[in-house]
């Protein structure tokens, strides 16, 4: 028959050691759960703000991407418009003349 051994106790010096390792175990795993690569907390706090911002600027460009189909239907579909629009851009209709009747600039001497 084989002889077992009595277990012993561990002695405070002992206990104090274990309780030490196992903190800094349990730190190490802790700050590795925080700050791991791709999938730590950190990480991911990261990547959560550029999903906001990213989402927050699709929400603007479909709204400028409205604004601007609404623009082209109306200059495809409102004359009106369309002569308002290329009046602004200093266009002409045959036969106009443009006459400036503004001050000349002064030069700086």
């Amino acid at each position: 028959m084989k002889k077992r051994k009595i277990p012993q106790r561990l002695s405070s010096l002992q206990k104090e050691r274990v309780r030490k390792i196992c903190f800094v175990l349990a730190g190490a795993a802790l700050l590795w759960v925080l700050f791991m690569p791709r999938y730590g907390l950190v990480s991911l706090w990261g990547q959560r703000l550029e999903l906001k911002k990213l989402s927050n600027e699709t929400a603007e460009l479909a709204a400028k991407n409205e604004a601007l189909e609404k623009e082209i239907q109306q200059l495809k579909n409102d004359s009106e418009y369309l002569e308002k629009i290329a009046r602004e851009k200093n266009f002409l209709k045959k036969n106009e003349r443009v006459y400036d009747f503004s001050s000349p600039k002064k030069q700086k001497q």
